[in-house]
């Protein structure tokens, strides 16, 4: 079986932009890619139309022998209007629904992700519950470059919601946004290259965040995807929080346990590229935070420029660690695929 977990349906700028709906649509959408630092090549793999096309990814699948695909269609990031926020969550989830996961071309295979407002709970929630009940639905997925990190008390809320109704957290790196912040601690790069280069840091920030903060231990059923972020990248900062967590515990109490030992708990890591760098970590005992074949995600990335298929990945790795990440480990740490495969053998 093979289950991706980062599909990124496009949709059309038009049909998303009447979807909307006035007032908010008067004004043109942010380009996908983001304005800022465009790639010096084309940024899809296909045709954007072939993009948003559900037959066209439905082949894709089919080519490539997916099973299951969790969709996350790119909706430019974080939006600083609360109502227009609202308005372009709610119309990604109906297009996802109407024009996904109820096509033809479905099949049962395409799952689904719910896009929420991260700048008003009380809306969030709301959409949230509106989707929730449909387990084809997942996961939710909030963008990676916000205007706070995701462990501060007034987003706890929603991941209560996600925890109690066993919904991932996808955090995603939306490269078209309204809202750009610098993508480094130090400023402004120059070039596509470096911004590409340093995209994990917003999801490792995150991901400090949501442990430090002490939300793993207050939700120990919270699960947490990052999708643009290595687990090498990641379990490397984390290696460093364990150290000045020995020292520094007095000030955050609620942090019980070394903050490696959330890793293999509550969170995991969409495939990269550096992942190949040490197939040996796979196998290696004792690994901090968990071994490597253990945390990782397949995620095709599709139709991204960058992305990768699943007979290329890991070409090192024995069978069993592979076929842990190509699906073994999304059936598990996805509560509701776990439920669903639970439920095929019943049956």
């Amino acid at each position: 079986m093979i289950i991706d977990c980062a599909i990124h349906p496009v949709l059309p700028d038009i049909e998303f932009n009447r979807a909307i709906g006035s007032p908010w649509n008067l004004l043109k959408l942010p380009t996908l890619y983001g304005d800022r630092y465009a790639a010096p090549f084309d940024q899809l793999s296909v045709s954007p139309e072939e993009a948003a096309s559900p037959a066209a990814v439905a082949e894709v699948l089919e080519r490539s022998g997916v099973d299951y695909a969790v969709l996350s269609p790119t909706t430019r990031g974080y939006w600083p209007n609360p109502q227009q926020a609202a308005a372009v969550a709610s119309a990604a989830n109906t297009m996802l629904y109407e024009n996904w996961l109820t096509a033809t071309e479905s099949e049962g295979r395409f799952l689904g992700s719910i896009r929420i407002a991260m700048n008003d709970t009380d809306v969030a929630l709301r959409e949230i519950d509106r989707w929730a009940d449909d387990d084809r639905f997942v996961q939710l997925v909030v963008p990676a470059r916000a205007l706070a990190t995701y462990g501060e008390q007034r987003f706890f809320p929603i991941w209560r919601a996600a925890a109690e109704r066993g919904l991932v957290v996808f955090v995603h790196d939306d490269l078209g946004t309204l809202v750009e912040p610098p993508p480094s601690q130090v400023g402004f790069p120059s070039f596509y290259a470096e911004t590409h280069t340093i995209r994990p840091l917003s999801g490792i920030t995150q991901l400090t965040s949501f442990i430090v903060a002490g939300v793993f231990e207050r939700l120990p059923e919270l699960r947490v995807v990052f999708g643009d972020v290595s687990v090498h990248a990641a379990r490397s900062l984390a290696v460093r929080t364990d150290k000045d967590w020995q020292s520094d515990r007095l000030e955050v109490p609620w942090v019980v346990n070394a903050p490696t030992s959330y890793l293999e708990r509550h969170v995991r890591f969409i495939t990269q590229p550096e992942d190949e760098i040490s197939p040996h970590s796979a196998r290696s005992t004792g690994t901090i935070g968990g071994d490597t074949s253990s945390l990782v995600l397949f995620g095709s990335r599709h139709p991204y420029w960058d992305g990768v298929r699943a007979q290329d990945v890991f070409p090192a790795w024995t069978e069993p660690e592979r076929q842990r990440a190509l699906a073994d480990n999304a059936a598990q740490f996805y509560p509701r695929l776990a439920a669903r495969f639970s439920a095929e053998v019943s049956a």
